[in-house]
């Protein structure tokens, strides 16, 4: 006996929500039974994302890295550096300031503890497919969600593998 009810494909992994869309264009936010999702921009203001779909049979391989993210790392240094300078001058011109002025300790202490995690706790997920023309996708996690991209990066990485499209990633020299 046939069904007609419409067959619902099946997605493994969904890397970007439609509300970080606009962090992801160009990069491939999902995959499914029908192949890799790309994320393309489009001139419309009511749909301004389209999302095509390369099949699993135009990719030569995959390969999976969690890497540093210089970005954030150097925005933390940054910030050490300018809270730094702060305590610096604040140090050299304590008996220059006029009585009754207000040091707010709560957000320097907040800037540090932002600065500290930024500059050595900063990590991102990285999948990089290459395709049979030799052309190139990726998709990267933002910095800050690390930990609660991983579980949907693991069923990526299990479906890449039931495929036979995962290699190991490059090691450094």
């Amino acid at each position: 006996m046939e069904s007609n009810h419409r067959h619902e494909r099946e997605t493994y992994a969904i890397f970007a929500s439609p509300d970080d869309y606009a962090y992801h264009i160009g990069q491939v936010v999902s995959i499914g039974d029908d192949g890799l999702r790309v994320l393309r921009k489009q001139l419309s203001i009511k749909t301004p994302y389209r999302i095509d779909v390369v099949p699993t049979e135009r990719v030569s391989h995959a390969v999976y890295d969690a890497r540093l993210a210089p970005m954030r790392i150097v925005a933390g240094v940054i910030v050490l550096l300018l809270l730094a300078g702060v305590l610096f001058g604040l140090s050299v011109y304590w008996n220059d300031l006029q009585p009754g002025t207000h040091i707010q300790i709560g957000m320097l202490a907040l800037a540090g503890g932002y600065g500290l995690r930024w500059a050595f706790m900063s990590r991102q997920h990285r999948l990089t497919f290459q395709l049979h023309d030799g052309t190139r996708l990726r998709w990267f996690s933002r910095s800050g969600d690390f930990k609660y991209k991983t579980g949907s990066v693991n069923r990526g990485i299990e479906r890449l593998t039931e495929l036979g499209l995962l290699r190991p990633p490059p090691t450094a020299r």
